[in-house]
């Protein structure tokens, strides 16, 4: 993929549009909601950006973030930590076949039973599977459409109602009824959490990426820029629109586009919600499948998994396990559940992440950086404190009920490990 391919490619995956980002606003309130966004964008965004930028442009290799884990802590904690990323991402591309149901179910119909919106969903799956066996020069191009279909509809959206725009409402919380405020805030770091992470997905199909060592890092850059654009603004856009905060579901904005430029306008913005999660799954199940065979490759898993399609170069094995696994998750999960879940087994392995960069700045001084976090020692250090902390504040006060569920898929890179050992031998 060039330059441009390449951000188109980040955008679509790393954002993708504020469709699905209405469940904030129900969990959080319109105020916290807002500042969440701004907040980690500046406090988490930023520095993901920079220490992936570095990692990247210094360890460019198939498997990306797995590579940096063994590079720098070993074969053993890097399966760990790998699997663990690939688990992470995972539950975040099982958001997006279910939000497309949603947004095609809410909109088109209403009252559609349970396995017409599962059938759909398994639809957008095994597509996907299908486009990625054909390899990054069918996905590619398609990167670039997707980009341009999703962000003129945002550009309309955002021209028919700038202003709308309402300051005043955020002059106070807006709390949802029956929600505390350490709840409220808890909820609105997750949303911002998974808004602007994930900034090492690609590095995983490193050798899909022309000269990535500098493209990678600017790409980046110019994504987060958009993202602040096109999350924030139809969101405030949003909330002047339809004030009725505490009813909003994950297709909000469409009813919203239907307000500001009629039928037409809100069929398109429709469609452009649905192209974005599938471009974001799409993207997903790319970089994924790049991350377990590299896991299978070290002999981790089992050999079936490593397969590459003969006729275009594609994991096979990894795209397959991925679609089966997929299927599993959004059978018995709903969209908030699936977000929250995935985002506090990330945690973890964020703060685990942040260390190997600094680490591999004392382990290996040498190590060649086109790109690199300048400011000595003491900046890095920053780039990795203050997003920690905020790691931890969301680890420790994230509602219980969601923990109870996520320890025993956090353990189960130990029990795998333990059972294909015991396998092999």
């Amino acid at each position: 993929m060039r330059f441009w391919t390449t951000v188109s490619a980040m955008f679509v995956i790393y954002c993708g549009g504020p469709y699905g980002i209405e469940e904030v606003v129900v969990q959080s309130g319109p105020t916290l909601a807002i500042f969440g966004l701004l907040f980690m964008a500046v406090f988490w965004g930023i520095p993901g950006i920079l220490q992936n930028g570095e990692l990247v442009s210094s360890i460019p290799m198939e498997g990306g973030i797995y590579q940096w884990y063994k590079k720098s802590w070993g074969r053993y904690w890097g399966f760990q930590l790998g699997w663990l990323e690939w688990l992470t991402w995972m539950f975040d591309a099982a958001l997006y076949p279910t939000l497309l149901a949603e947004y095609f179910v809410i909109f088109i119909w209403p009252d559609a039973p349970f396995i017409f919106s599962y059938g759909l969903t398994i639809s957008v799956i095994w597509l996907s599977v299908i486009l990625n066996i054909r390899g990054v020069n069918l996905v590619g191009p398609l990167f670039n459409i997707l980009y341009w279909f999703q962000i003129i509809p945002i550009i309309i959206f955002i021209y028919y109602g700038l202003g709308m725009i309402d300051l005043s409402i955020y002059s106070t919380l807006h709390l949802p009824p029956e929600t505390d405020l350490q709840t409220a805030i808890v909820f609105a770091l997750i949303f911002g959490l998974w808004n602007f992470s994930g900034y090492n997905g690609l590095a995983s199909a490193a050798d899909e990426i022309e000269d990535i060592e500098t493209n990678y890092p600017k790409a980046l850059i110019i994504t987060l820029i958009v993202s602040v654009f096109a999350y924030v603004i139809p969101l405030m856009i949003g909330i002047a629109v339809d004030p009725n905060w505490a009813q909003w579901d994950e297709a909000q904005l469409n009813l919203v586009a239907l307000v500001l430029g009629g039928t037409a306008f809100a069929w398109w913005f429709s469609i452009a919600a649905q192209t974005s999660n599938f471009g974001l799954i799409n993207g997903e199940m790319m970089l994924m499948s790049h991350l377990l065979k590299a896991i299978s490759d070290d002999g981790h898993l089992p050999k079936s998994i490593s397969t590459i399609d003969e006729k275009n170069g594609t994991p096979l094995g990894a795209l397959i396990t991925q679609g089966i696994v997929l299927s599993i998750m959004t059978m018995g999960m709903n969209f908030v559940d699936l977000l929250v879940i995935g985002t506090w087994i990330s945690i973890p392995l964020y703060i685990i992440g942040f260390f190997v960069f600094i680490s591999l700045r004392y382990s290996k001084p040498d190590l060649p950086r086109p790109f690199k976090v300048s400011g000595g020692l003491i900046f890095p250090w920053i780039t990795v404190i203050i997003p920690t902390i905020i790691a931890l504040f969301i680890f420790i006060y994230t509602p219980n009920h969601y923990l109870m569920e996520a320890i025993p898929v956090l353990l189960s890179g130990f029990v795998i490990y333990w059972l294909w050992n015991r396998f092999n031998s």
